[in-house]
This record gives C-alpha cells, sequence and structure tokens, in this order.
C-alpha cells in the first residue's frame, strides 16, 4: 500500500513539474484533429479523476458546430475528460483512448438546406505511429447528458437523457465503428407532428458503422430494449443525398402496451389502458429514399397467437385470441395507396365466440371491407369497450355486420351491397346516459340494409311503459358514423301502458345548457334536433296525472322538433276525447301547443277531477253532474317543466252540456228567495249549448240559457268573465213567474230579478243589479229570503224588454306576446 502511495504521488509530482507539456501537447491535437474550435474556461492533469489512466479535463466546455450561422452549441459540458494510458506517457506518446462527458448536453442538428452541424473531424484522423499526439478512442462515456436531434428539413426531432451511456469508437481511415450500450431515457422521436416513444426507459446495444467516403451508416443487428420486449434492428442509411434506408425491423418478447409504446398518442389513446399477455409478434421492412418529395416502402407483418386482452380497471378480458396481420404503404409509398389487413381473427369475450376480418385501403380515404361475427354478453363487451352513450347494460346479443365501401359514402348513404348485417337482443336492459328511464327486456332483431334498419320485431320496456311493434330506421349509418347526420324512425307500436309521467322527461341530454344545465334542473323538454319520427300507435292504457285512458289510437310525427298528429283519440274520464295539432319544442324552456281537441259524452265530474278542476276552487267535480260533449280551438304555452303558461292561453270552447246537474254550490244557496234550500243544493238543468272564449287569463262566458228543475225560475240567463287568479263577474237574469209580485208591477212578458255575484272563490257577495240602465249597478248583499222579499217589493217595474246593464262581447284575438326574457313564433 505505502508503495502503491508513493508511486502515484511520485507520478502525480512528475505530471505536474510536466502537464504544461502535456497541455501543450494536447491542443495542438485537437486543433490537427478538430474542424471546429473548443472553448474551455481551464485545463488541467490529473492522476485521480479518471483512475488509473491519467486524464486531461477540461472545464465548462463549449463547441461549436461546423454550421458557422448556427448560434446553437453542439456540445455544452461542465467537463470533459480526456483520458491517457499510463505506458503511453511513459514512453512519449500521448493518445486519447477514452473520453467522458459529464453533466452536460448535446446538440446534433440538421438545418432547413440539410446542412448537419456533426462534421467536426477533419477528413484524415488517423493516428501516424510517430505522431506524440493522437486520437485511439476505445471508449466514450456519457454521464448524465441529454442529447437531441432536430432535422428541421424533415420534421424529424429526437431527445434522450442518458445517466450512464458507454461507448466506444474506432476510427480507420473515413471509417469510424462505434458501438454504443447502456441505459437511456428516451423523451420522444418524433416524426411530423405524431411522438413515438414518448418517455420511455430503453436498454441500447447498438453497433455502427459509418464510412465518410462512401456517406453511409451501417447498423449491424442491433437491440433496443423497452421493458421485457426486445425490438431489433438492422440495415443501412445513405445520407450522400436524400437518405437511402434499407432497414429490418423485429420484436421478440413483446405484448399490447410494449407495441403501443412505439406509436403517438393520438393512434393509442383509446386503447392505452389495455395489456395483454400471450406472444405478440412483428417483423417489417424500410427500403427507399426519405425525403420531402418521396417516402421509403414499409412494409410490416404482425399478429398474436392465444394471446389475451384485458383492462384492469374494468377487470374484463378478450381471450384466446389469435390473428395475423400486414400493413403496407403501397407502390405509391404514401397513405392514399397503403393497405392494413387482420386475417382470421378469432378469440373468446367471457366465454361468448367471435371471429372476423379487416381490410382498410387508401387511408387517406379510407376503404374498408370488414366482416364480423360475434355472441356477446352485453354487460361484459362494454366493460371492455365501453360506449360514453351507454352507462349500463345486461343481456345478451349476436352480431352479424358487413361493412364494404368507401368510409365517406358509408357515412352518407351507403347501399345495400355496402352495409348489410342483422342484430338479435335477448332479454337485454340498457341504461343511456341522456334517459332518465332504462330500456329492460329488450328483445328482438335489428336488420341492417344500406343505410338503414329494418326491425321485424321488438318489444321490451322503458321504465313503465312497454311497447312491441315493427319499424324502419332511416339513415342509421350516417347517424351512428357521422356527426349531425338526420335520423328517421317510422314504426307502429302498440302497448299495454303508456307512462308520460316518465316519457315527458324521459329524455335529457347530459350537461345540458342554460341556466337549467348549470343549476342541475332538467332544463327542459329536450328535443333531439335531427330526429324524425313517423309513430303509429295504439295503447291500451295510458297515464299522466290524474288521467287513465284507454284504447289510444292514432299517428304521431316529430320533424323540425316539432310534433304533431292528425289525429290521436283516447277513452278517458268515462268518454270519448280526440286531439289533432302541433306541439313545437324548438325552444326548450317554451313550448307551445296549437290544438283542436273535442269529446263526446263526457261526464262532467269525471273530466273536472281528471283534470284538477283546471286550475280553480270554485266550481269543482264534486258540484257537477252529466255529460260533457265540446270541441276546443287552442293555443297553450308551457315552461321547461311542462306547467302551463295562463298568461299566453288563448282558446275557444263549444260545449253541450245534457242531464246536467249543480250539486251543493254555495252562491245558490243565497238565492232562498227563487227556491228551498234542499231544491237548490241539487239544480238539475236541461240541455245547455254555449261557446267560452279565453283570453289574457280571463274565461269569457256569453249570455246563455239555463232552463231547470226550479219552478219559481225554470229559465235563467247567466253571463260573466272568470279569470285565472279567481276573480268572479257573474249576472244572472232570474224571470219572475206571477204571484211572486203584486198584480199591478206584473206584465205579459214578465219581469227580471237582475244579480250578480262578485269577488273570489271564497270570498263573494251576491247583489241585486237593475234593469234600466243608468241606475246603480249593485245594491246590498242578499242576506236571506225576508230581506230578498223586501227588496223587491220595493223595486219599480220593469220594462217589457229591460236592456241589462253589462253586456257580454266576444274578445277580439291578441297576439299572444312572450314574457321578458322569452322568445316564441307562431
Amino acid at each position: 500500500m505505502l508503495t502503491l502511495l508513493f508511486l502515484v504521488s511520485t507520478a502525480a509530482l512528475g505530471l505536474w513539474l510536466g502537464q504544461d507539456r502535456i497541455i501543450g501537447l494536447f491542443v495542438a491535437g485537437l486543433n490537427e484533429h478538430l474542424a471546429v474550435p473548443v472553448r474551455a474556461s481551464r485545463l488541467e492533469v490529473s492522476v485521480l479523476d479518471q483512475f488509473p489512466r491519467l486524464s486531461i479535463t477540461l472545464h465548462d466546455v463549449v463547441m461549436q458546430g461546423s454550421v458557422a450561422a448556427d448560434t446553437t452549441k453542439l456540445v455544452r459540458a461542465r467537463r470533459l475528460f480526456c483520458a491517457f494510458d499510463a505506458l503511453d506517457v511513459l514512453r512519449g506518446r500521448y493518445r486519447i483512448r477514452r473520453l467522458t462527458l459529464a453533466d452536460g448536453q448535446l446538440n446534433v442538428r440538421r438545418d432547413a438546406t440539410g446542412q448537419p452541424n456533426y462534421l467536426i473531424l477533419k477528413p484524415d484522423t488517423a493516428a501516424a505511429a510517430d505522431e506524440p499526439f493522437a486520437l485511439e478512442l476505445k471508449g466514450i462515456r456519457l454521464e448524465r447528458v441529454r442529447a437531441t436531434y432536430a432535422d428541421a428539413a424533415r420534421q424529424q426531432y429526437f431527445a434522450l437523457q442518458t445517466p450512464d451511456l458507454r461507448a466506444a469508437v474506432s476510427l480507420d481511415g473515413p471509417r469510424i465503428d462505434v458501438s454504443a450500450t447502456g441505459a437511456a431515457h428516451l423523451e420522444t422521436i418524433r416524426l411530423g407532428s405524431d411522438d413515438y416513444f414518448r418517455a420511455k426507459d430503453v436498454q441500447l446495444n447498438v453497433l455502427l458503422r459509418i464510412d465518410r467516403a462512401e456517406q453511409l451508416v451501417t447498423i449491424r443487428p442491433s437491440e433496443i430494449k423497452v421493458g421485457p420486449a426486445a425490438y431489433s434492428v438492422a440495415g443501412t442509411v445513405g445520407y450522400a443525398g436524400a437518405p437511402q434506408l434499407n432497414l429490418t425491423a423485429a420484436a421478440r418478447q413483446a405484448n399490447l402496451r410494449a407495441v403501443l409504446a412505439l406509436l403517438p398518442p393520438r393512434l393509442t389513446q383509446r386503447v392505452a389502458g389495455y395489456r395483454s399477455r400471450g406472444q405478440v409478434y412483428f417483423e417489417g421492412t424500410v427500403r427507399g429514399e426519405w425525403s420531402a418529395a418521396r417516402n421509403p416502402a414499409v412494409e410490416v407483418r404482425f399478429g398474436c397467437r392465444e394471446a389475451s386482452f384485458f383492462h384492469p380497471e374494468y377487470r374484463q378480458q378478450v381471450e384466446h385470441v389469435s390473428l395475423t396481420g400486414r400493413f403496407s404503404n403501397g407502390v405509391a409509398h404514401e397513405a392514399a395507396s397503403a393497405v392494413l389487413e387482420l386475417k382470421a381473427v378469432r378469440g373468446q369475450l367471457a366465454g361468448w365466440p367471435f371471429s372476423g376480418d379487416l381490410r382498410l385501403d387508401n387511408l387517406a380515404q379510407p376503404v374498408i371491407n370488414l366482416n364480423l361475427q360475434a355472441e356477446l354478453d352485453v354487460a361484459r363487451a362494454l366493460k371492455f369497450f365501453p360506449v360514453a352513450a351507454i352507462q349500463s347494460a345486461a343481456g345478451t346479443a349476436s352480431l352479424r355486420l358487413a361493412l364494404h365501401g368507401p368510409l365517406a359514402a358509408l357515412r352518407r348513404r351507403p347501399t345495400a351491397r355496402q352495409a348489410s348485417g342483422e342484430l338479435s337482443l335477448r332479454a337485454v336492459t340498457l341504461r343511456l346516459r341522456d334517459l332518465r328511464q332504462p330500456f329492460t327486456g329488450l328483445s328482438g332483431q335489428l336488420r341492417l340494409s344500406g343505410s338503414d334498419v329494418t326491425v321485424p320485431t321488438m318489444q321490451g320496456r322503458l321504465g313503465n311503459s312497454d311497447f312491441r311493434g315493427r319499424g324502419t330506421v332511416r339513415n342509421a349509418t350516417g347517424w351512428a358514423l357521422g356527426p349531425n347526420q338526420p335520423l328517421r324512425i317510422e314504426a307502429t307500436i302498440a302497448s299495454q301502458l303508456l307512462d308520460f309521467n316518465q316519457l315527458l322527461y324521459a329524455y335529457q341530454p347530459a350537461g345540458g345548457g342554460g341556466a337549467a344545465g348549470a343549476s342541475g334542473t332538467s332544463g327542459g323538454l329536450h328535443v333531439p334536433a335531427r330526429l324524425v319520427l313517423d309513430v303509429q300507435t295504439q295503447a291500451r292504457q295510458v297515464r299522466y296525472r290524474r288521467l287513465r285512458g284507454r284504447n289510444l289510437r292514432g299517428t304521431l310525427r316529430l320533424q323540425n322538433r316539432v310534433f304533431s298528429s292528425p289525429g290521436l283519440a283516447l277513452r278517458a274520464a268515462g268518454g270519448q276525447l280526440s286531439v289533432r295539432g302541433t306541439v313545437d319544442a324548438r325552444q326548450p324552456q317554451l313550448l307551445k301547443a296549437s290544438t283542436v281537441a273535442s269529446c263526446q259524452q263526457v261526464p262532467l265530474d269525471s273530466l273536472f277531477y281528471v283534470f284538477e278542476d283546471f286550475g280553480q276552487r270554485f266550481i269543482t267535480s264534486r258540484h257537477l253532474r252529466g255529460t260533457l260533449t265540446a270541441s276546443a280551438e287552442s293555443d297553450t304555452y308551457f315552461d321547461g317543466q311542462l306547467s302551463p303558461l295562463p298568461d299566453r292561453l288563448e282558446a275557444q270552447i263549444k260545449a253541450t252540456v245534457r242531464q246536467g246537474e249543480l250539486l251543493n254550490f254555495e252562491p245558490l244557496q243565497k238565492l232562498s228567495l227563487v227556491a228551498d234550500r234542499a231544491t237548490l243544493r241539487h239544480l238539475r238543468f236541461a240541455e245547455l249549448h254555449n261557446d267560452f272564449y279565453i283570453q289574457s287569463r280571463t274565461v269569457y262566458i256569453p249570455e246563455m240559457d239555463i232552463r231547470s228543475n226550479v219552478r219559481a225560475a225554470a229559465l235563467i240567463r247567466i253571463t260573466g268573465t272568470h279569470t285565472f287568479d279567481q276573480q268572479l263577474d257573474y249576472h244572472v237574469r232570474i224571470p219572475l213567474l206571477p204571484g211572486l209580485l203584486p198584480r199591478a208591477a206584473a206584465r205579459a212578458d214578465g219581469p227580471t230579478l237582475g244579480l250578480a255575484i262578485r269577488g273570489t272563490e271564497s270570498n263573494f257577495t251576491v247583489r241585486y243589479e237593475t234593469a234600466r240602465p243608468g241606475r246603480p249597478a249593485a245594491s246590498p248583499p242578499v242576506a236571506g229570503p225576508s230581506a230578498a222579499a223586501g227588496s223587491a217589493e220595493s223595486a219599480p217595474v220593469a220594462a217589457p224588454r229591460p236592456r241589462p246593464t253589462w253586456e257580454l262581447k266576444k274578445p277580439v284575438k291578441k297576439p299572444a306576446e312572450p314574457q321578458p326574457g322569452g322568445y316564441f313564433e307562431f
């Protein structure tokens, strides 16, 4: 040990005494071999830096590239070690055997004209035997160095970082042999706009020969490892002009993840989470010129045998997968002539088999040839490859699909020869993202022929509603494969039950716009803009709020978000109802219904009960008996919750009531001067006809005659208004029969008693009205029979044909106006 220390100390002393000579020879040697200058903050000779070799250490090294106008430095490093063998130094021959670059950056570049910045060695760098200083590199070491390569003309960029990469360089005249081994972190290999090998740790074992005279790089069989996968490459790259490639590559011990690591994210983002087991292989060749004007010929063969693919998050896997594939960029060496083939594809998903083949021609404008057969467990299939529009599913299905032709034609309107297939569903349950209620018990067939899907039979349920029927879906392929494509459904549907409490709110698109969507509410009645419906329907039962209908029949159409029907008929409320018209749903928050409705022989009490007494409490279902035959023309507006907007309602109603009865109606109890209370509690009236008008939140009742069972007032005339906020203004005229007044006051045509009913439903008054114009329109409230009789005796004799002091005119229809912030159009 003491001897070794003595020798080291002696060598250090000798070097210190002769270091100026060594540094001088080193600088002179570099200038002789390098075509570019090297700058350093200082140089020193050391025994310890590269022990047991002697070394010259350059600190803060900067080396300019071979392109004079390029401001990016070729090399920047904190330290550069140039090592000599001790025996060479003792013999007076200074041969640089090894170089170590530490804590630096290497920037290799080619500018837009193809000029490289790495031509730093003079044409002849071989060491002469009698030269005191020469380069005879046996090893190069890169420690914590980031290396980049950028080619502006070809839009290529490579970047890697290496903690400790070792290389050996052998110079033989114009030929340079390079071998490199070690670990590296590949930041990216960018070709055009695509990044390959992005953020991958690799193990390199590369052998190169660079012939500067022939301008040829020969890649001897080399290997790059990414995890357990190993990729081999060999061939030549000529760079005398445009690069001439003749390369072969292959993979072994690869899996899906390792293969996907070669590809850019835009091609793998949908399947990046999947893993594989089993053998996945590929091999290929790249031959020809690679330049801005031409591409080399690319041929790749790939496949797998008894492989399995799975997604760790969904815990589903495809097993026993086998296929063979081929990719070629064709005779033109471009996307337009490229071909991708998958042959003999077979496997199992959760034990259910599938098979098929695929060919894609012309990747610029793809032409597809696909044949696929599969038996599916729907839930497991969707877990393995999720579809955003489907939240969950269950059941089984059989699929047969054939697509042949340009993808653009398939998206527009394919022929029956271009697109065909069949899907059979068995007890399938689907919960869709944009529907509140799930489809359950779906069973039936869907047959694809061209752009249309025919449904020979289909049955199932949507929430509480069931359906069975047949139909045709027009432009199904265009709607499925392209955005903003129309979809037309023509169907005949029968049902045992339609629950409109669910159906009207079933479609609620996720993330609906507007304030409603932001607040988490339903955001109105949303109807797909490009959906067209023509549905003939019949249902045994119908439900909506209190409505319980039977035998619904009719046609429902939808186009441009406007529902229409030439006629829907329904038995409900004890009678027959029918309606025709349109519902404009172009604005989810403001719907307009323009309808013509009619009913025949509908019991009044049932009608008022079903329609919840039409929003008032003055006269309700418990007050009425009889049957109603009526027709109504109306314009009705609804908000996003399908609640009516009474300010905008306009309607004209023609009504006939037969066998009518008025039970326990409180205002009649105050007319005891006409009949006893028992009779007034059960008032019967003959057939009644009248037209009613609704506008500006008011129901207008023109004058009508009511013939009742009250002997003292067999004919009653009534007119008035009833507002939606329950403000009453009714006017009643009752003819006074002989015997009720003194003989002197009686006339042949008889006098009348005028009454006014004003106030609200819960607080109203009944007052006398005079028959002559100009007299007071009201008298004190009627308190009872005696008060009423006294007042009648003191009243003047009525004129033969008295003119009422209050007269109702049919309102002039005014255009509805939107509320502040609203908008609609007829």
